[in-house]
Protein backbone atom coordinates (compact mmCIF):
# COMPACT_ATOMS: atom_id res chain seq x y z
CA UNK A 1 0.00 0.00 0.00
CA UNK A 2 2.85 2.36 0.74
CA UNK A 3 3.65 2.22 -3.23
CA UNK A 4 0.39 2.72 -3.95
CA UNK A 5 -0.96 5.97 -2.50
CA UNK A 6 1.56 7.99 -4.00
CA UNK A 7 0.07 6.58 -7.72
CA UNK A 8 -3.28 7.45 -6.67
CA UNK A 9 -3.98 11.16 -8.10
CA UNK A 10 -2.14 9.92 -11.16
CA UNK A 11 -4.07 7.07 -11.71
CA UNK A 12 -7.50 9.43 -10.96
CA UNK A 13 -6.10 11.98 -13.10
CA UNK A 14 -6.05 8.47 -16.11
CA UNK A 15 -9.13 7.97 -15.08
CA UNK A 16 -11.33 11.20 -15.61
CA UNK A 17 -9.37 11.19 -18.68
CA UNK A 18 -10.27 8.12 -19.79
CA UNK A 19 -14.16 9.05 -18.75
CA UNK A 20 -13.76 12.05 -20.60
CA UNK A 21 -12.79 10.53 -24.30
CA UNK A 22 -15.88 7.96 -23.68
CA UNK A 23 -18.18 10.04 -22.76
CA UNK A 24 -17.60 12.99 -25.43
CA UNK A 25 -17.22 9.92 -28.20
CA UNK A 26 -20.04 7.55 -27.64
CA UNK A 27 -22.83 10.33 -27.87
CA UNK A 28 -21.22 11.17 -31.04
CA UNK A 29 -20.68 7.24 -32.14
CA UNK A 30 -24.79 7.08 -31.31
CA UNK A 31 -26.11 10.20 -33.59
CA UNK A 32 -23.59 9.03 -36.43
CA UNK A 33 -24.34 5.63 -36.47
CA UNK A 34 -28.13 6.35 -36.85
CA UNK A 35 -27.48 8.40 -39.54
CA UNK A 36 -25.19 5.11 -41.18
CA UNK A 37 -28.40 2.70 -40.12
CA UNK A 38 -30.95 4.71 -41.95
CA UNK A 39 -28.84 5.64 -45.00
CA UNK A 40 -27.22 1.55 -45.26
CA UNK A 41 -31.34 1.02 -45.06
CA UNK A 42 -32.10 2.88 -47.98
CA UNK A 43 -32.88 1.92 -51.88
CA UNK A 44 -30.83 5.10 -52.94
CA UNK A 45 -27.79 3.96 -53.89
CA UNK A 46 -25.56 6.65 -53.06
CA UNK A 47 -26.88 6.63 -49.74
CA UNK A 48 -26.63 2.97 -49.58
CA UNK A 49 -23.13 2.29 -51.34
CA UNK A 50 -21.21 5.05 -48.96
CA UNK A 51 -22.77 3.81 -45.54
CA UNK A 52 -22.02 0.21 -46.11
CA UNK A 53 -18.41 0.46 -47.64
CA UNK A 54 -17.51 3.04 -44.41
CA UNK A 55 -18.88 0.41 -42.08
CA UNK A 56 -17.34 -2.56 -43.49
CA UNK A 57 -13.89 -0.66 -44.01
CA UNK A 58 -14.29 0.58 -40.08
CA UNK A 59 -14.74 -2.69 -39.15
CA UNK A 60 -12.67 -4.50 -41.12
CA UNK A 61 -9.65 -2.55 -40.26
CA UNK A 62 -7.47 -2.17 -37.11
CA UNK A 63 -8.49 0.80 -35.00
CA UNK A 64 -4.35 1.35 -34.30
CA UNK A 65 -4.21 2.18 -37.98
CA UNK A 66 -7.27 4.18 -37.72
CA UNK A 67 -6.19 6.31 -35.64
CA UNK A 68 -2.56 6.70 -37.03
CA UNK A 69 -4.64 7.67 -40.39
CA UNK A 70 -6.77 10.53 -38.49
CA UNK A 71 -3.56 11.71 -36.33
CA UNK A 72 -0.78 11.49 -38.44
CA UNK A 73 -2.10 11.22 -42.02
CA UNK A 74 -5.01 13.81 -42.28
CA UNK A 75 -2.98 15.90 -39.42
CA UNK A 76 -0.44 16.53 -42.33
CA UNK A 77 -3.12 16.81 -45.49
CA UNK A 78 -4.31 19.76 -43.18
CA UNK A 79 -1.28 21.19 -42.60
CA UNK A 80 -0.63 21.43 -46.53
CA UNK A 81 -3.71 22.94 -47.08
CA UNK A 82 -3.27 25.12 -44.38
CA UNK A 83 -0.83 25.27 -41.28
CA UNK A 84 -2.98 26.66 -39.06
CA UNK A 85 -5.45 23.87 -39.97
CA UNK A 86 -3.14 21.44 -38.97
CA UNK A 87 -3.63 22.37 -35.12
CA UNK A 88 -7.07 20.85 -35.57
CA UNK A 89 -5.88 17.55 -35.05
CA UNK A 90 -3.88 16.79 -31.48
CA UNK A 91 -4.38 14.28 -29.21
CA UNK A 92 -8.00 14.83 -28.00
CA UNK A 93 -9.90 15.58 -31.62
CA UNK A 94 -8.00 12.50 -32.78
CA UNK A 95 -8.45 10.46 -30.19
CA UNK A 96 -12.19 11.32 -30.15
CA UNK A 97 -13.07 11.47 -33.57
CA UNK A 98 -11.23 7.94 -33.91
CA UNK A 99 -12.94 6.26 -31.25
CA UNK A 100 -16.71 8.10 -32.25
CA UNK A 101 -16.08 7.10 -36.10
CA UNK A 102 -14.75 3.21 -35.16
CA UNK A 103 -17.92 3.12 -32.71
CA UNK A 104 -20.18 4.62 -34.72
CA UNK A 105 -19.71 1.69 -37.51
CA UNK A 106 -20.48 -0.88 -34.84
CA UNK A 107 -23.33 0.83 -33.59
CA UNK A 108 -25.29 1.47 -37.24
CA UNK A 109 -25.16 -2.51 -37.10
CA UNK A 110 -27.00 -2.36 -33.21
CA UNK A 111 -29.17 0.32 -34.92
CA UNK A 112 -30.19 -2.06 -38.17
CA UNK A 113 -30.72 -4.97 -36.08
CA UNK A 114 -32.74 -3.48 -33.44
CA UNK A 115 -34.89 -1.68 -36.27
CA UNK A 116 -35.23 -4.80 -38.37
CA UNK A 117 -36.71 -6.43 -34.70
CA UNK A 118 -39.80 -4.21 -35.06
CA UNK A 119 -42.89 -6.31 -37.04
CA UNK A 120 -42.54 -4.68 -40.38
CA UNK A 121 -46.66 -4.96 -40.23
CA UNK A 122 -46.74 -2.42 -37.50
CA UNK A 123 -45.18 0.29 -40.03
CA UNK A 124 -47.31 -0.99 -42.89
CA UNK A 125 -50.29 -0.35 -40.43
CA UNK A 126 -48.63 3.34 -39.11
CA UNK A 127 -48.44 4.30 -42.59
CA UNK A 128 -51.81 2.85 -43.85
CA UNK A 129 -53.81 5.45 -40.93
CA UNK A 130 -51.83 7.89 -42.54
CA UNK A 131 -48.42 8.83 -40.39
CA UNK A 132 -45.87 10.16 -42.55
CA UNK A 133 -42.32 7.93 -42.78
CA UNK A 134 -41.07 10.44 -40.27
CA UNK A 135 -43.59 9.98 -37.56
CA UNK A 136 -44.03 5.95 -38.53
CA UNK A 137 -39.80 5.94 -37.42
CA UNK A 138 -40.21 8.28 -34.68
CA UNK A 139 -43.24 7.34 -32.81
CA UNK A 140 -43.70 3.20 -33.55
CA UNK A 141 -40.38 1.73 -34.53
CA UNK A 142 -37.48 3.85 -32.68
CA UNK A 143 -39.34 3.55 -29.10
CA UNK A 144 -39.83 -0.52 -29.79
CA UNK A 145 -36.47 -0.62 -31.05
CA UNK A 146 -34.80 0.85 -28.22
CA UNK A 147 -35.00 -1.53 -25.41
CA UNK A 148 -33.44 -4.37 -27.43
CA UNK A 149 -30.61 -1.64 -28.79
CA UNK A 150 -29.68 -1.01 -25.16
CA UNK A 151 -28.23 -4.16 -23.90
CA UNK A 152 -25.30 -3.98 -26.97
CA UNK A 153 -24.78 0.13 -26.47
CA UNK A 154 -23.69 -0.96 -22.84
CA UNK A 155 -21.93 -3.99 -23.77
CA UNK A 156 -20.16 -1.29 -26.75
CA UNK A 157 -19.45 1.60 -23.91
CA UNK A 158 -17.97 -0.93 -21.72
CA UNK A 159 -15.33 -1.82 -24.46
CA UNK A 160 -15.03 1.98 -25.78
CA UNK A 161 -13.98 2.15 -21.84
CA UNK A 162 -10.71 -0.21 -22.70
CA UNK A 163 -10.62 1.02 -26.11
CA UNK A 164 -9.85 4.27 -25.07
CA UNK A 165 -6.69 2.70 -23.95
CA UNK A 166 -5.78 3.76 -27.83
CA UNK A 167 -5.10 6.97 -27.13
CA UNK A 168 -1.47 6.43 -25.42
CA UNK A 169 -0.09 5.26 -29.18
CA UNK A 170 -0.19 9.13 -29.72
CA UNK A 171 1.23 10.04 -26.42
CA UNK A 172 -2.53 10.55 -24.61
CA UNK A 173 -3.10 10.35 -21.11
CA UNK A 174 -5.49 7.79 -19.83
CA UNK A 175 -5.66 5.27 -17.28
CA UNK A 176 -4.07 2.70 -19.70
CA UNK A 177 -1.06 5.07 -20.12
CA UNK A 178 -0.55 5.64 -16.46
CA UNK A 179 -0.57 1.98 -15.52
CA UNK A 180 2.07 1.85 -18.27
CA UNK A 181 4.14 4.15 -16.95
CA UNK A 182 4.40 3.38 -13.47
CA UNK A 183 4.76 -0.71 -14.65
CA UNK A 184 8.08 0.82 -16.43
CA UNK A 185 9.46 2.20 -13.49
CA UNK A 186 8.01 -0.59 -10.71
CA UNK A 187 9.11 -3.04 -13.60
CA UNK A 188 10.08 -5.63 -10.20
CA UNK A 189 6.60 -5.06 -8.47
CA UNK A 190 4.03 -4.41 -11.33
CA UNK A 191 0.92 -6.09 -9.53
CA UNK A 192 -0.49 -3.62 -6.78
CA UNK A 193 -0.70 -1.27 -10.46
CA UNK A 194 -2.43 -3.60 -12.11
CA UNK A 195 -4.97 -4.67 -9.54
CA UNK A 196 -5.32 -0.66 -9.05
CA UNK A 197 -6.01 -0.21 -12.73
CA UNK A 198 -8.81 -3.05 -12.88
CA UNK A 199 -10.55 -1.65 -9.81
CA UNK A 200 -10.88 1.60 -11.40
CA UNK A 201 -12.06 0.23 -14.82
CA UNK A 202 -14.65 -1.96 -12.87
CA UNK A 203 -15.53 1.51 -10.83
CA UNK A 204 -16.53 2.58 -14.21
CA UNK A 205 -17.74 -0.06 -15.92
CA UNK A 206 -20.02 -1.55 -13.20
CA UNK A 207 -22.81 1.52 -12.47
CA UNK A 208 -22.84 1.53 -16.29
CA UNK A 209 -23.94 -2.13 -16.52
CA UNK A 210 -26.50 -1.23 -13.60
CA UNK A 211 -27.83 1.70 -14.29
CA UNK A 212 -28.89 0.06 -18.15
CA UNK A 213 -30.43 -3.13 -16.69
CA UNK A 214 -32.67 -0.88 -14.52
CA UNK A 215 -33.56 1.43 -17.56
CA UNK A 216 -34.11 -1.87 -20.30
CA UNK A 217 -36.20 -3.07 -17.57
CA UNK A 218 -38.48 0.36 -17.54
CA UNK A 219 -38.49 0.51 -20.57
CA UNK A 220 -39.66 -2.50 -21.91
CA UNK A 221 -42.59 -2.34 -19.08
CA UNK A 222 -43.76 0.65 -21.03
CA UNK A 223 -44.44 -0.67 -24.25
Amino acid sequence: MDVIWPTIPDFLVGTRNTLFYCLASFPIALVLGMFLALMDGSRIVWLHGPARIFIEVVRGTPILAQIFIIYYGLGALLGLINPSWALLINVWTAGIGTLALNYAAYEAEVYRAGFLSVEQGQAEAALSLGLSPSQNFFHIQLPQAIPLMIPPFVNDFIYLLKDSAIVSVIAGSDLTSVLNSYVRTHASNPLPFFLLAIVLYLVMSLPVSYVAKRLERRLRAAL
